[in-house]
């Protein structure tokens, strides 16, 4: 049997880092609506993490928040990046800022 290695430290929700926050319309998407908010989230642990939902809020040109966006991804293994993506689904959205990061217990 192969040991399997054991996770240094603790398993903590700020190991879970996201970077890159944008509004993107997909390429070959000219005259259409749909919008997406894109960014990268960063596993910076040892630990496979389950369950992982990123929480953004959809803001407008004056900083107002105008609705919310999220995304979900079932595993994140250790070190590994994720591109998320999550629907915008207020056409008045400019800006996205992140609001948190949960993970399933």
């Amino acid at each position: 049997m192969v040991p399997v290695p054991v996770p240094k430290g603790p398993k903590l929700i700020g190991d879970l880092k996201v970077t890159q926050i944008a509004l993107d319309q997909p390429k070959g998407a000219k005259g259409s609506r749909l919008v997406y908010v894109t960014g990268l989230l960063k596993n910076d642990s040892d630990h496979q993490r389950l369950g992982v939902r990123v929480e953004l809020d959809l803001l407008d040109t004056a900083g107002n928040k105008v609705g919310t966006a999220t995304d979900y991804r079932q595993t994140v293994e250790p070190r590994a990046t994720w591109q998320f993506r999550a629907i915008v689904t207020d056409r008045r959205a400019t800006a996205a800022k992140l609001v948190g990061v949960k993970e399933d217990e």
